[in-house]
């Protein structure tokens, strides 16, 4: 075995090593950012289906929950003022299952 591929076995298993610790320890994840127009609403599922761009290509369906926090332009809003065809920004976290979960939705007004 070469140096460099001792070394690169060294870095990976650091690595994992590292990603495991974070993993127990319950660290801390990165609020992802989500923008786009609200193509689909489902109350019934609490989803909401944005789309960049006014495509369904880039689309991500944002499950909401009686924690999520409604705003508009950073300040409290109703949840029935976020209706099918308003620009949101979505903040929140994917699960375990690859599904997006919603911690604020943020309506901005149009052509902003």
């Amino acid at each position: 075995m070469t140096k460099v591929s001792a070394t690169l076995l060294i870095v990976l298993f650091a690595a994992v090593g590292l990603a495991n610790q974070e993993k127990a320890a319950g660290g801390t994840k990165k609020e992802l950012r989500w923008y786009g127009t609200i193509i689909r609403s489902n109350k019934d599922a609490s989803t909401l289906t944005i789309a960049k761009r006014g495509t369904e290509r880039w689309e991500l369906v944002a499950h909401y929950t009686s924690d999520t926090k409604w705003t508009r332009r950073n300040k409290p809003a109703d949840m029935s003022e976020f209706k099918d065809g308003a620009r949101v920004i979505c903040l929140g976290n994917y699960d375990e299952k690859g599904d997006f979960h919603a911690t604020r939705i943020d309506l901005r007004e149009a052509g902003r």
